[in-house]
């Protein structure tokens, strides 16, 4: 996560993605490289809202959505604090897999759990317009929790997103999930569950 670093574009380019194409399809093929590498505590939060639909129906990895409003600058008085602040991060940040902690507000589950997220256009798949931010919660929901707040903080980064095969992807998104598990357990971040960021209850 580099703050600071030259603006991203939110949309993709057509023809930026067909020129790409030869040196993803040679990224593909390389081996995944992971790191754990500290880029917080980024502390955000958000509205649910519904995506493709691929993560739990498709992939077998129910991820969430979070809103970005894109068509709105980050300087807009009509932009909430919250809502300028995942805005400045979704324009800014690296692509790729990060670790965090998140806690769903409003639903019948207000744990804090584990994520291992991904930001970016999900490159497998030429349907993305604009960059998403997909937490996948390490836990089993009971309920869906579309339209409650999520808060997040991002803890580390992983590795770049890639172009992958279907079976490819899915055995990336597992092994993320793995080491994202265990890079939280690092005792520099693992304090952070415990943020007064999140709603904490006693007992």
């Amino acid at each position: 996560f580099r703050v600071g670093a030259s603006l991203l574009s939110h949309r993709r380019e057509p023809h930026a993605a067909m020129a790409e194409a030869p040196a993803e399809a040679a990224a593909a093929s390389a081996p995944v490289a992971r790191e754990r590498k500290i880029v917080g505590p980024i502390r955000l939060r958000a509205k649910v809202v519904h995506g493709f639909g691929r993560g739990s129906k498709v992939l077998g990895f129910p991820t969430a959505n979070m809103e970005v409003k894109w068509g709105a600058d980050q300087s807009s008085e009509a932009l909430e604090p919250h809502e300028r602040d995942i805005l400045k991060f979704a324009q800014e940040c690296e692509t790729g897999v990060y670790y965090a902690w998140a806690q769903v507000v409003g639903g019948k589950d207000c744990g804090v759990y584990k994520v291992a997220m991904s930001v970016g256009w999900n490159p497998t798949f030429n349907d993305v317009k604009e960059k998403t931010i997909e937490p996948w919660i390490l836990h089993d929901f009971d309920d869906d929790f579309y339209d409650c707040e999520l808060r997040l903080i991002v803890c580390g980064y992983v590795r770049p997103e890639r172009k992958f095969s279907f079976e490819e992807l899915v055995d990336a998104i597992r092994a993320d999930g793995e080491f994202c598990k265990d890079a939280l357990d690092a005792p520099e971040v693992a304090p952070l569950a415990q943020d007064s960021f999140f709603e904490l209850t006693e007992g």
